[in-house]
């Protein structure tokens, strides 16, 4: 942002360098004052450097202002000294003074602009400085959502390890049940041999029935938790598709959201540079027309001043 050193100069700091550059040979304008002081408005030092020059005038042509006899005088003497010549000369001094007025009116009217412009600039700063914290805000909640994606996907693996755990379990008790109903032929076999061990086979056939029934209700019930962890599996894989969906979509949204918001900041920055770039363009013209006028109207009153003293 510019910096307003406006308030730095006096009116006294402006007098006294008028003075000084007249002291030293050199033609009083805006621009020498400015770089005399290294600073100051030019709207403040027209005025002042204005009042200097009406002040420094020749006695002669502040008489021809306030006195009629004066006039009178002036005008004959202009009439022999090719008054046509000098009047014109005086009626284009009248036009460039005009003209300054115009430009001075001008250059207040930018700096009013540029005073504008800088605040526009300070509030986008600002506008900058809020889309920085909310991108920053949205990442946060968009690592977030990833690292809860993460933990989701570890719980699925979980969920799939303990299936896998529970179906070798069933298999082995499958293996086990399948030795016992081996065991049992095996113990038939001997029943049939040993008809006179009747109540031994009888009671071994007992024993291993009881065992069957208990494989089979191990196996069964083996089954069923099996049963019940796949659901659980399906359910809870159910679950972290559904949540990974609305994560991704969220993601998706605050992406967007982000890529808008920086592409709408670089198009401020973008206007605010083309107009910070075209005002200051246009003062720098300003200012030029405004010495180049100074230094016709300078040169008008010499050349008048020198025809009346011719």
């Amino acid at each position: 942002m510019q910096t307003n050193t406006r308030a730095k100069v006096t009116v006294e700091q402006i007098n006294a360098a008028i003075e000084q550059l007249n002291s030293e040979g050199v033609r009083p304008t805006i621009r020498a004052v400015r770089e005399r002081l290294g600073a100051g408005s030019p709207n403040r030092i027209q005025p002042l450097l204005a009042a200097w020059h009406d002040k420094n005038k020749p006695a002669e042509a502040a008489q021809a202002v306030l006195s009629e006899a004066a006039q009178q005088t002036l005008a004959e003497l202009i009439a022999r000294e090719r008054s046509a010549a000098v009047a014109k000369k005086l009626e284009e001094v009248a036009e460039l003074k005009n003209q300054l007025d115009e430009i001075v009116t001008d250059a207040q009217q930018l700096e009013d602009a540029n005073e504008q412009l800088e605040a526009a600039n300070a509030q986008l700063d600002e506008q900058k400085h809020e889309a920085t914290t909310l991108a920053n805000s949205r990442q946060q909640r968009v690592e977030q959502l990833e690292s809860e994606q993460g933990q989701l996907q570890k719980q699925v693996q979980e969920l799939t390890q303990q299936l896998a755990t529970a179906q070798a379990q069933l298999a082995m008790q499958q293996q086990q049940s399948q030795q016992q109903q081996q065991k049992i032929e095996q113990q038939a076999l001997a029943i049939a041999d040993a008809q006179q061990q009747t109540n031994a086979a009888q009671q071994a056939a007992a024993v291993a029935e009881t065992r069957q029934q208990a494989a089979s209700e191990t196996a069964q019930a083996a089954q069923q938790r099996i049963d019940r962890l796949e659901k659980q599996l399906e359910q809870a894989q159910q679950a972290a598709a559904d949540k990974l969906d609305a994560l991704q979509l969220r993601i998706d949204e605050a992406q967007q959201q982000r890529n808008t918001d920086t592409q709408t900041h670089i198009k401020q920055l973008a206007q605010r540079d083309e107009q910070l770039h075209a005002e200051h363009e246009k003062n720098k013209q300003l200012m030029s027309r405004v010495d180049e006028l100074e230094d016709k109207l300078k040169a008008a009153e010499a050349k008048a001043k020198n025809k009346r003293n011719a």
